[in-house]
C-alpha cells in the first residue's frame, strides 16, 4: 500500500530546474508511504512512490520496480497475486525469476510475460498504478473495477502529471476551482469521477485504462477491465452456499499480510461476519470500533456495545474509540486529509478510527464495506419497493403534489409528499438522483453560478454512465427495478463516495483499509443473484442465512442500523457551530440563498455543512473561487 505522484513530459520540460522535482513532490503525500520512499526516470517519464510495506518488508519489495523493459509506480494490493505466481510458473516464469515476495513484483513480472493488458485482467485486488514500457514509449495509468484506490491525472503543454491524491496536483494545476464538479458535489454530496474540484485534474474512473504514447497525445482510453459479474456461478451450489464460500473466500484472501492485520467492528452483519471468518484465521487479531459520546437527549453507543461483545466473544484485543462533536475540526491541515470535501461527517469519525488503529501497531484494517448495496440492506431498498407500487396507482403524483402543500401534516412529512410526487412514474435513474441528493439541481446551480441546464445535463451524464454499468448483466436478464438502484448505489455511493472516503481517512493515518465485501469474486456472487432471492428472509437476508451459525440473534435480527452518532445533533450543535463560521467567512462568490429554504433539521443542517465544508476545504487548499 502506497501512494505515488510521476510526470511524463515534453522535450522542452526536461531541461534542468523545469521538471518537478520527484522527491520533494512526493512529500505532499508521504502519510500514504512512510516506511520507504524512491524515485525511478527514464526519458521522459519519471514516478516517486512512498510506500507502506505491508507484503515482503525486505529490499526486494521496494519502489518503484522496473525491469528492463518496464518501470512502475504502484499503490495496493493484490490479493490473488500467490496465484498469479503459480500461473506465470507453469508458464516458466518460476520463483528463480523474482527478487521478493511483495505483489508488486508479481504485477510487474506479469506484464513483462503477458503484457499489461492482459496482466490487469488477472488481478483481484485493490490498486492504482502508472507502467512506463520503455520499448514502446508510453504510459499506462489504470484503476482497480470497484475503485478503491485512487489515481488523479492532468494533461497540459507540459505534458501529463498524475497522482495518487487530488491535493499533490494542485500545485501544479493551480489554484482555480472547478465550478460544474462543485455542483455535482452538491446535488450528489460527493465529486463523481471523472471530475474534481481543481480545475484541470480528472479522476480516472473505476476500472479505467489510459493510454499515452506520448506527452501530448490524446490518450486512449477504455474500461478493459472486467466488472465482476461476468462468471457463471456454481450450479452445484446453493445462493446460500455460494455466498458463504465466496465471502470466506475473500476474507481469508484479504488476510494475507506481513504485518498485523485488525478489524473495524461496528456492531452490526457486515463486520461481525467478517471478524467471525477472521477470527478462525487470526486468533487474537486486534478490532476496534466508535462509540459517539453522548448528546443529551441521544441514545447512542448500542454499536460500540455490540462490538465489544463480539470481540470478546472470538477472543480479540478490543480498541474503543470515543467520538465528539468538533473533533478533528480544530486541527491544522484536517481538510488537507479529506483531499476532496465529501457530504458526511462520519468521515471524521473514520480518522478518529484510522489514527487509533495506527497508533496500536496495526497497519491494515478489514472493514464491511459495500455489503449493504451488494446483498440489499438498506431501508430505502424497501422504499422503492412501495415507490414502484405507488407507480401503479393512478392519480396518486397529483395527489401527493396537493397533499405537500396542506399545513395540517408536519414539515418533514409534506417533504416527504413531495419527493413522491416529484418521483411518480419516473425511471428509476431520475428517482435515485431526486431521492439521494441533498440539493436540487436548481439549488446546485444557484450555490454555483453554472448554468442550470449544464448542471441537469452533468447530473444526467453522470447517473446515465452509472445506469449503463449497473445493466450489464448477462444471459440478457433484465433488471428489476430494485436491482437497478442499488447497482446505481454500488456504481455512485460505493466507487465515488465510501471508497474514496475510507481511503483518504486511512491513508491520512498510514493505514490500509480492505473491503472483503469489494472483492470481485463477491461482486461477481452477489450481481448474479435476482433481488428476491438476496431478500429471502427480508433486508440482507440471503446473507444472514449464509451465516446464521456466526451470528448472534442479537446482531442477525435487529433492524438495519445507520452510524448511531447522533449526527443530526452533532450539526445541529458543535458542528454547526463551526459550519456557521465558515459561513461567515464564506466570501461572495458563493450565493447561499438555497440554504433559507425550509428544511427537516437533518437536511438543513447537512445542507450547511456541505457549503461550509467546501469553504473550509478551499480556504485551507488556497484555491480561488
Amino acid at each position: 500500500m502506497c501512494g505515488f505522484v510521476g510526470y511524463l513530459l515534453t522535450p522542452a520540460q526536461l531541461a534542468p530546474g523545469l521538471a518537478p522535482d520527484l522527491g520533494t513532490w512526493s512529500d505532499l503525500i508521504a502519510h500514504r508511504g512512510p516506511d520507504q520512499s524512491g524515485t525511478g526516470t527514464s526519458g521522459p517519464f519519471g514516478v516517486s512512490t512512498c510506500r507502506l510495506s505491508i507484503l515482503d518488508l525486505s529490499e526486494a519489495g521496494a519502489q518503484p520496480m522496473q525491469t528492463g523493459r518496464y518501470l512502475m509506480g504502484y499503490n495496493g494490493e493484490v490479493y490473488n497475486h500467490q496465484d498469479i505466481r503459480a500461473e506465470l510458473a507453469g508458464e516458466g516464469v518460476g520463483p528463480g525469476h523474482f527478487r521478493g515476495n511483495s505483489d508488486t513484483e508479481t504485477i510487474l513480472m506479469a506484464i513483462e510475460h503477458w503484457g499489461i493488458g492482459p496482466a490487469l485482467e488477472r488481478l483481484n485486488g485493490i490498486y492504482a498504478l502508472a507502467v512506463w514500457d520503455r520499448q514502446e514509449n508510453e504510459l499506462t495509468l489504470a484503476r482497480d473495477p470497484m475503485g478503491v484506490k485512487p489515481l488523479y491525472v492532468m494533461q497540459d503543454e507540459r505534458g501529463v502529471h498524475f497522482g495518487s491524491e487530488l491535493k499533490a496536483l494542485k500545485p501544479l494545476a493551480g489554484a482555480k476551482l472547478d465550478r460544474e464538479s462543485l455542483a455535482l458535489y452538491f446535488y450528489f454530496g460527493f465529486v463523481p469521477s471523472p471530475y474534481t474540484l481543481i480545475r484541470g485534474v480528472r479522476k480516472l474512473q473505476p476500472g479505467q485504462v489510459l493510454r499515452f504514447s506520448g506527452p501530448l497525445a490524446a490518450p486512449v482510453s477504455s474500461n478493459v477491465l472486467p466488472r465482476a459479474w461476468n462468471v457463471p456461478l456454481d450450479p452445484g451450489l446453493s445462493p446460500a452456499q455460494q455466498v458463504r464460500q465466496s465471502v470466506e473466500a475473500a476474507c481469508e484472501r484479504q488476510l494475507l499480510s506481513d504485518v498485523p492485520v485488525g478489524i473495524a467492528l461496528s456492531g452490526g452483519i457486515d463486520s461481525t461476519i467478517v471478524a467471525a471468518v477472521a477470527a478462525t484465521r487470526v486468533p487474537g487479531a486486534a478490532s476496534f470500533s466508535i462509540r459517539p459520546a453522548q448528546v443529551p437527549g441521544q441514545a447512542a453507543g448500542d454499536d460500540a456495545r455490540l462490538a465489544a461483545v463480539t470481540a470478546r466473544r472470538l477472543g480479540f484485543s478490543h480498541h474503543e474509540i470515543e467520538v465528539r462533536p468538533g473533533d478533528l475540526l480544530s486541527e491544522p491541515g484536517v481538510m488537507s486529509m479529506l483531499d476532496e470535501p465529501v457530504n458526511e461527517p462520519y468521515v471524521l469519525a473514520e480518522i478518529l478510527l484510522s489514527r487509533a488503529t495506527g497508533r496500536a501497531g496495526v497497519p491494515v484494517l478489514l472493514t464491511g464495506h459495500a455489503a449493504d448495496e451488494l446483498f440489499l440492506g438498506y431501508e430505502s431498498y424497501d422504499s422503492l419497493m412501495r415507490w414502484q407500487r405507488n407507480n401503479t396507482l393512478p392519480l396518486l403524483g397529483p395527489a401527493l403534489n396537493v397533499a405537500s402543500r396542506l399545513p395540517v401534516f408536519a414539515p418533514e412529512r409534506r417533504q416527504g409528499y413531495a419527493l413522491a410526487a416529484r418521483g411518480w412514474r419516473r425511471p428509476v435513474t431520475e428517482w435515485y438522483g431526486m431521492s439521494t441528493s441533498a440539493f436540487s439541481e436548481s439549488e446546485a446551480a444557484a450555490l454555483t453560478g453554472v448554468a442550470p441546464e449544464r448542471v441537469t445535463q452533468l447530473v444526467q451524464g453522470i447517473l446515465g454512465a452509472a445506469s449503463e454499468a449497473a445493466g450489464r448483466l448477462p444471459g440478457g436478464r433484465e433488471l428489476h427495478p430494485l436491482e437497478h438502484y442499488a447497482r446505481l448505489d454500488l456504481m455512485l455511493n460505493v466507487t465515488d463516495h465510501y471508497n474514496p472516503r475510507l481511503d483518504r481517512a486511512s491513508m491520512s493515518q498510514s493505514v490500509e483499509a480492505r473491503v472483503p465485501f469489494e472483492d470481485l469474486d463477491v461482486v461477481n456472487t452477489a450481481m448474479r443473484l435476482p433481488h428476491d432471492t438476496l431478500l429471502q428472509g427480508g433486508l440482507k437476508g440471503l446473507l444472514k442465512e449464509a451465516f446464521h451459525d456466526l451470528l448472534p440473534a442479537e446482531i442477525r435480527d435487529r433492524p438495519k442500523q445507520k452510524f448511531q452518532a447522533p449526527v443530526a445533533s452533532w450539526m445541529d450543535q458543535a458542528l454547526s457551530g463551526w459550519a456557521t463560521g465558515n459561513l461567515t467567512r464564506a466570501g461572495s462568490w458563493m450565493d447561499l440563498s438555497p440554504l433559507a429554504a425550509p428544511a427537516t433539521p437533518f437536511r438543513g443542517a447537512s445542507r450547511r455543512w456541505s457549503v461550509a465544508l467546501v469553504e473550509a476545504w478551499r480556504g485551507e487548499l488556497g484555491l480561488e473561487g
